[in-house]
């Protein structure tokens, strides 16, 4: 995910007192930071969680997020998880509507297939900037987000920190069980399409750099008792009704891998997508995910073009928590209040705006306006204009000082922070939390890091 260079400092009291205490108690014993620093990269490595030699955290403190910022972020991703599932609905109803997302020939036929439980997206991932009480979600995650896994390992392992068990906190820490919500999920789909003893296997590509998240989702999901295997899409067959990986049957699928990378594929990929077709699966999430991650959507829903009726509160929530966002398409648009060319616009307040392909992840193809020169933009424009491409107004972005370890030495620095609920079944069941020092917080391409997130209150949230 991109982020802004608009940045504010602005931070919630709760958390900034227990911020600066849990620095204080650092500051206070340079060994303790030397020793839970050490012990931080120690268990990265026992736990796989290294990406080019790079630590999936970096920093020596977790996010701490308030009691009262949580309950703003369960009202405002219930609420919009449900207008996104209706807006689904509502495209899928029409060719007409579904052009409106560029919906493939390929997209078309597989969305038409019932996929036999309620809901297109079981897992998701909105994900924002908090400044105040205040979500900005850029983006939706909808068809198969990343971090379950590396969530519930960093707090296991912050938990195990020297400077965890020595810190007096100023109140009690409740951590997320991610893993546990996605569990439940999944059965709950399963069941419902079916199923009475499933049998799991966690698809995507052999070699995607994610593939030890879902490593650790596995190895839950087994010591729950749930059998489970990790397979490419192209490893299956399929038999007399049965989808089968090395001869093991296989009833519910979580596919990681996404749709548009699959349909580009499909050849290699046809028995698992032929046992789909033809029910002996039960596949979460289901390809009608797509249209709600599909970031077309927001434009739709910024613009108010989409035709869905919404109440008020939704329609608030749409003005106050997502930004102003357009298709890249030549002609007029509406922007504060007043009609105006779309490409003029972008052009003439270039520090304003991002650009963003429709489907892609990891913050490939974004272009950052007020990160390009005059001539870049330009050409960023002109080869993504009527071609399948959003552009999106900046936000402000919240910043934050965490401690990093420098040549041996402990230092307080300035990060941006981003805070992305992970929604099972619509609801709040995790914060994947991402922090870097420039403007790209994917830590799979290269920038950024995560931390886990603790919630200052009392019991598990």
């Amino acid at each position: 995910m991109q982020a802004d260079t608009q940045r504010t400092s602005v931070v919630n009291r709760a958390e900034a007192e227990i911020a600066a205490n849990y620095h204080a108690a650092l500051q206070g014993d340079p060994g303790l930071a030397a020793r839970s620093y050490e012990q931080l990269v120690r268990k990265h490595t026992d736990h796989g969680l290294k990406f080019n030699d790079r630590l999936l955290c970096n920093v020596l403190r977790p996010r701490f997020l308030s009691e009262q910022r949580l309950e703003a972020l369960r009202r405002v991703s219930a609420t919009l998880a449900a207008l996104f599932e209706r807006a689904g609905t509502h495209l899928l109803a029409s060719d007409s509507r579904l052009d409106l997302v560029s919906a493939s020939d390929d997209e078309r036929e597989i969305w038409s297939i019932d996929p036999g439980y309620e809901g297109h997206t079981v897992t998701s991932r909105l994900d924002s900037f908090m400044v105040g009480d205040s979500p900005m979600f850029v983006e939706y995650n909808a068809e198969s987000p990343a971090s379950i896994g590396y969530c519930d390992v960093l707090s296991e392992i912050f938990l195990d920190l020297p400077v965890m068990k020595a810190w007096t906190t100023t109140g009690d820490l409740q951590r997320f069980h991610a893993r546990k919500c996605l569990l439940e999920s999944l059965l709950r789909a399963f069941h419902s399409w079916g199923g009475r003893d499933p049998s799991i296997a966690i698809v995507d590509w052999q070699d995607v750099a994610t593939r030890r998240d879902f490593e650790l989702c596995a190895e839950y999901f087994i010591h729950e008792g749930v059998p489970t295997l990790i397979a490419d899409p192209r490893s299956f067959e399929y038999r007399d009704g049965t989808l089968a990986h090395n001869g093991i049957p296989i009833n519910l699928v979580y596919r990681r891998v996404l749709l548009h990378e699959l349909l580009a594929r499909k050849h290699e990929a046809a028995p698992l997508l032929r046992a789909y077709r033809d029910g002996a699966i039960c596949l979460i999430n289901n390809p009608r995910s797509k249209l709600l991650h599909k970031k077309g959507l927001f434009a739709l829903l910024s613009d108010q073009t989409l035709g869905l009726t919404m109440s008020e509160e939704e329609r608030e929530m749409v003005v106050t928590t997502l930004p102003w966002t357009r298709r890249l398409v030549s002609g007029e648009t509406t922007y504060r209040g007043e009609s105006t060319d779309l490409l003029r616009l972008l052009l003439a307040g270039q520090d304003k705006f991002t650009l963003k392909p429709v489907d892609d992840y990891g913050g490939r193809g974004v272009v950052l306006g007020w990160d390009s020169t005059e001539a870049e933009w330009s050409q960023a424009l002109e080869g993504a204009v009527d071609r399948h491409f959003i552009v999106q107004e900046r936000v402000t972005v919240p910043e934050a000082e965490f401690p990093v370890m420098r040549d041996g030495s402990m230092e307080i620095v300035p990060l941006i922070v981003d805070t992305d609920p992970l929604l099972f079944d619509g609801r709040l069941g995790g914060i994947l939390t991402r922090i870097s020092g420039s403007p790209m917080l994917n830590v799979t391409a290269g920038s950024g890091s995560t931390t886990p997130t603790f919630v200052v209150g009392r019991g598990d949230a």
